[in-house]
């Protein structure tokens, strides 16, 4: 399996947890599903013990429960539970900017401004999208420089990216909107302008609120 992002050679654990995660945040394991470790080993082509260990680091991060005896259930996101992940993740993206524009190597701010040119062309392409937004994510936080806000900040992103995925109805318009605000937040922290890419982490965090709230009314 090639790693992301060209990082180093991931342990089969962290390719079992990159592709399950992938399979939940997609839905192709919808909310409100089980599925068993061997259906996943199927799926996975991976062993019994990192797909264990990759669940267990899933359950940790609220993306899945594991129910003995009955298998690994995918529990499905409320509003009320996206809103208090963005409670606390607003705060976090705003550290996580603000260090990244102080301490980004200058190849990690080349990369930033290679990603805010993709998300420039992309139009509505959902696919690409989703995945240029996972590397974002990525790159900001790799650029802090602190492991502790990695651990923290990552899988309340992988939350809420689940939620936004799962409610989407107009994608041109919402991608539209998203974009936007991870782009301002890529080129603040490559130019090392600490105050743009807070007020675009702000931007982006009230329009996920905004975006809750009109998937509830919908509902």
């Amino acid at each position: 399996m090639t790693p992301k992002n060209g990082s180093p050679e991931l342990t089969l654990s962290q390719q079992a947890y990159s592709v399950i995660e992938d399979m939940i945040i997609s839905g192709s394991i919808p909310a409100g599903s089980y599925i068993t470790e061997p259906e996943l080993v199927e799926k996975t082509g991976l062993g019994r013990t990192p797909i264990r260990e990759a669940l267990q680091r899933l359950a940790r991060e609220h993306m899945v429960t594991i129910r003995p005896r009955r298998g690994i259930y995918v529990p499905s996101l409320e509003y009320e539970t996206e809103l208090r992940i963005l409670e606390v993740r607003r705060e976090l993206d705003v550290v996580a900017v603000r260090l990244a524009a102080r301490r980004a190597s200058d190849d990690q701010r080349s990369k930033m401004r290679s990603l805010a040119a993709q998300l420039e062309q992309i139009g509505s392409d959902f696919p690409t999208y989703a995945e240029t937004i996972r590397e974002t994510h990525q790159l900001l936080a790799a650029a802090t420089k602190n492991t502790y806000l990695v651990e923290s900040l990552l899988p309340l992103q992988n939350l809420s990216r689940r939620y936004w995925i799962s409610n989407l109805v107009d994608v041109e318009k919402e991608i539209a909107a998203s974009s936007g605000c991870h782009l301002r937040m890529l080129r603040g922290a490559a130019d090392m302008d600490v105050d743009a890419a807070e007020k675009a982490a702000y931007d982006l965090n009230d329009y996920l609120v905004d975006y809750a709230t009109r998937a509830a009314q919908m509902a």
